[in-house]
């Protein structure tokens, strides 16, 4: 009877000094944020004797991979609002967005049209061109860099995350085996360092966790692909430049046994935490931004330098570009694919860019002699219902028109096999690349190249204008027009009433008739049967007889009606919305710009309301983790008194049996 109750009262001992430890513990670590509380269960036999303890964590792994879900959604947010509201204020800071250069640009425009023979005010109008120029370069430098900062940060990123994953995979090994220095390792605080490196890897991406008997775990990305296996190897996750799109994305790297790398591509809306926050803004906000801004770019350098092409400088010459495109030529990525050794690259096309998209353009050979271009999202797949226009390449290399998209196809090298594509991206860095060619003031074309003149016999009183000024084609011949060109038109009048148009060139030859007409618009296309270089219309009556004459405008240096169509661009339309939405341009030069501000904008109110929402929720589930994991002194301080009462009376049991053995020993004496 003594020797049980001895043994009984050494087994409470323990137990109970057990509970006292790990209280202490608990309350050792009460500042611990990766300390998870711990509590001590009493194992008994089937007579209600205590044969021995249990510590365990108190975490319910619900919770435990809710919260880490949580972190991964809040640093999404947050990483993605970081950078998205650094754009958003750039945008909107008057002082250095393109809005208020385009806005200074037409201003000065406006000045030399006032006084159209100003050298002064033309060499003003030079200034702000090269400072529009410098804006759209600062600009797409600032978005360049942007797109370089994300990069580096994926780079870093994924050798954070592949530390984090071999630290969890060598946790595996010891939970599983122990620790070879030391066997008696502590599970728990070893359960304890690696919720520790999950919190970490969920603050980088979003993961998937599956716990095994043996006490590891196996860490999976979103979509599947393992990180980390039960038996404590792990692959590696890589940020590698995909060759179809020149982008950095996200790889899971393993190796075989005969150690040749296999990867699995991670699509970035399978990535989560900070770094898929990173990957949504390049993709949803920075990229988008980047390419409208090169659209904006291009159309307003090619649409001044269309117009200004049209007009005559003081030179009395012809007008020449104010903006150089040169460099805004890329080069198409092949696919990794592809079987052929073509190269293709693809430019703006002057003079006829109206269609020129902000989205990214795919190339594909569909026979020996045929290309497709097609508009393209950021994977390369081509867009649904965009046009995917045939280019007849039979004449092999060379420069081919594909004015539905306003750009130029040049084919390089033709050695392309069928079924080869190439991804372009003409408008992403063109805002980082177009320069001001224009140097002399005297070369901005103001004045029409063309005065109508009404001969001095003429009875009526009908006024012929200018109806259209195109781009110079056959009626220039240098400071004057060529003999061919349309330079005389004579009225005669029918006995119905209608007139006879007859068009003379210079040498006094028809150049083309109108019969029978009332209709006095666009007269010399309409008698020409074609697109001409300038056209005229009649405003009112003519008188049977009449006749106006067309002559080079030599010395109209007050003339500024080319300067007037110069500075009506900026309320044109003149922008393409997309190549899916609108065939045509719908938004002048201010509206495009508002709508980068307008979506960057709407994607940093959307992300700041989402990470509003993921902080509540994060909030609500630490609550119910700590509730559960967290230490509470209070709690702890009544467990003490608890254990030490039970922990002495153990003792008293220890004192009360050896007594009463005493006792007996005395009593046989």
């Amino acid at each position: 009877m003594s020797f049980d109750l001895l043994e009984a009262g050494k087994r409470a001992v323990l137990a109970h000094q057990q509970s006292l430890q790990t209280t202490g513990r608990n309350i050792n670590n009460v500042n611990n944020d990766t300390y998870v509380r711990e509590r001590t269960n009493y194992v008994t036999n089937e007579y209600g004797v205590i044969e021995g303890t249990r510590t365990e964590r108190m975490i319910n792994s619900f919770i435990n991979k809710q919260l880490n879900r949580d972190i991964s959604r809040v640093e999404f947010n947050a990483a993605k609002l970081e950078q998205a509201e650094q754009l958003d204020k750039l945008l909107g800071n008057r002082d250095t967005n393109v809005a208020s250069a385009v806005e200074s640009f037409f201003n000065a425009m406006q000045d030399a049209n006032s006084d159209p023979s100003s050298i002064t005010a033309r060499q003003i109008v030079i200034t702000e061109a090269e400072g529009l120029a410098t804006q759209f370069n600062s600009f797409g430098g600032f978005l360049n860099d942007q797109e370089d900062i994300i990069n580096q940060r994926l780079s870093t990123s994924t050798e954070q995350i592949n530390s984090i994953t071999e630290n969890l995979a060598e946790l595996n090994i010891q939970l599983q085996y122990g620790n070879s220095e030391n066997k008696q390792s502590d599970v728990n605080s070893l359960m304890n360092q690696r919720d520790a490196e999950l919190r970490k890897l969920a603050e980088l991406v979003q993961f998937q966790t599956v716990e095994h008997d043996s006490g590891a775990i196996s860490v999976n990305m979103a979509n599947g692909t393992p990180l980390v296996l039960e038996n404590g190897k792990f692959n590696t996750l890589v940020a590698s430049q995909k060759p179809d799109t020149g982008r950095l994305q996200l790889f899971v790297e393993s190796q075989t046994k005969s150690q040749n790398e296999t990867r699995y591509p991670v699509r970035d809306e399978d990535v989560g935490g900070a770094v898929g926050g990173y990957l949504d803004y390049r993709d949803n906000v920075l990229l988008p931004a980047q390419k409208k801004l090169g659209q904006l770019a291009v159309r307003v350098a090619d649409a001044l330098n269309t117009q200004n092409q049209k007009g005559m400088d003081l030179d009395n010459q012809l007008g020449a570009k104010i903006f150089d495109l040169s460099d805004t030529k890329v080069t198409g990525l092949g696919f990794s694919n592809n079987s052929g050794s073509g190269e293709i690259s693809m430019s703006v096309l002057e003079g006829n860019s109206e269609q020129f998209g902000s989205e990214n353009l795919l190339v594909k050979k569909v026979s020996a002699t045929e290309y497709t271009v097609q508009a393209a999202d950021e994977n390369g797949a081509a867009l649904q219902d965009s046009p995917a226009i045939t280019i007849d390449a039979s004449a092999g290399a060379g420069d081919y028109e594909v004015p539905e998209y306003g750009v130029m196809l040049s084919i390089d090298n033709a050695g392309a096999a069928v079924g080869d594509q190439f991804l372009t991206k003409p408008a992403e860095e063109a805002a980082l690349n177009i320069q001001t060619q224009m140097t002399r003031p005297q070369d901005l074309a103001l004045a029409s190249p063309v005065r109508l003149v009404a001969t001095s016999d003429n009875e009526g009183v009908a006024e012929l204008e200018l109806s259209a000024l195109n781009e110079p084609g056959a009626f220039y011949n240098g400071n004057a027009l060529d003999n061919d060109a349309p330079q005389r038109i004579e009225f005669s009048e029918n006995a119905d009433g209608s007139f006879d148009i007859t068009v003379l060139d210079g040498d006094g030859d028809t150049f083309g008739t109108i019969t029978n007409t009332n209709d006095f618009e666009n007269i010399i296309s309409r008698a020409s049967g074609g697109d001409v270089d300038y056209d005229v219309t009649l405003d009112g009556t003519p008188v049977d007889g009449d006749s106006f004459s067309i002559q080079y405008n030599t010395d109209g240096i007050n003339d500024n009606r080319n300067g007037q169509l110069l500075t009506d661009l900026q309320r044109e339309n003149t922008v393409r919305r997309s190549v899916i939405d609108s065939e045509e341009p719908t938004l002048s030069f201010n509206e495009s710009f508002a709508r980068i501000v307008s979506e960057v904008g709407s994607k940093v109110s959307q992300t700041r309301i989402s990470q509003e929402t993921a902080e509540a929720i994060k909030s609500q589930t630490e609550t119910a983790y700590e509730s559960v994991s967290g230490v509470n002194l209070e709690e702890e301080a009544a467990n003490l008194i608890q254990f030490e009462q039970a922990y002495n009376a153990s003792a008293r049991i220890i004192t009360v049996a050896q007594t009463t053995f005493d006792t007996l020993l005395q009593s046989t004496r």
